[in-house]
């Protein structure tokens, strides 16, 4: 009888050992980022630039680390005191701070005033606008309109308890003041002061 030839290794045997050798991490084949490779390269350089630094010359190595540890200690004290002038300015405002003026009472002066300025600078619908909302307000002032911002000119000139002559005055303010705000109409710095004069006349209220 002949002796039997020893058996070789069966299939999943070899199949699991196969599996654990191209499971190292040698045998991964992924495609590392071209940036990432970069980094990974200039660091494993200055690895090897520290290490040989550090045989060659230990002198040189340890001036290298005390130099980096200094500059590390000014960069945390930096942002130290970074973060403490922020407490503290935010703890107590700076006096050098610019606080804007208190501004004046919006009056019917006032309003006036912003016309007036408007129509030098060649805004005559702004100024138009302007001096009537003073209009209004010294109307109101009067006694004679109950005004408030929402009213359109048409509305204060319905409103408005006065004279008859007084009242046919107002509507053709109004009426000038829509047709070139509104409009489009012409109307030049000449026209605005004939306009603003008639609106700066005394204001009666109805008798009887």
């Amino acid at each position: 009888m002949s002796p039997q030839a020893p058996s070789g290794p069966s299939a999943a045997t070899l199949r699991a050992t196969l599996d654990s050798v191209f499971a190292s991490p040698a045998y991964r084949w992924a495609e590392t980022p071209y940036p990432i490779r970069v980094m990974r390269e200039w660091w494993a350089r200055l690895g090897e630039w520290l290490t040989t630094l550090r045989t060659d010359n230990p002198m040189a190595f340890r001036l290298l680390v005390f130099g980096l540890l200094i500059a590390l200690a000014l960069l945390l004290a930096h942002g130290a005191w970074v973060v403490w002038q922020t407490i503290r300015s935010a703890a107590t405002p700076s006096d050098d701070i610019d606080r804007p003026a208190p501004a004046g009472p919006r009056d019917a002066a006032w309003y006036l005033r912003e016309a007036d300025r408007a129509a030098a600078e060649g805004r005559v619908g702004d100024a138009m606008q302007l001096a009537f909302v003073g209009l209004a307000l010294t109307l109101e002032a009067q006694g004679l309109l109950s005004y408030h911002a929402s009213k359109t000119p048409a509305e204060c000139a319905r409103d408005a308890r006065l004279a008859r002559h007084d009242r046919d005055r107002l509507r053709a303010l109004v009426r000038a003041l829509y047709a070139h705000v509104f409009g489009g109409g012409p109307f030049g710095v000449d026209d605005y002061r004939r306009w603003r004069a008639d609106l700066a006349g005394p204001w009666h209220a109805p008798t009887g």
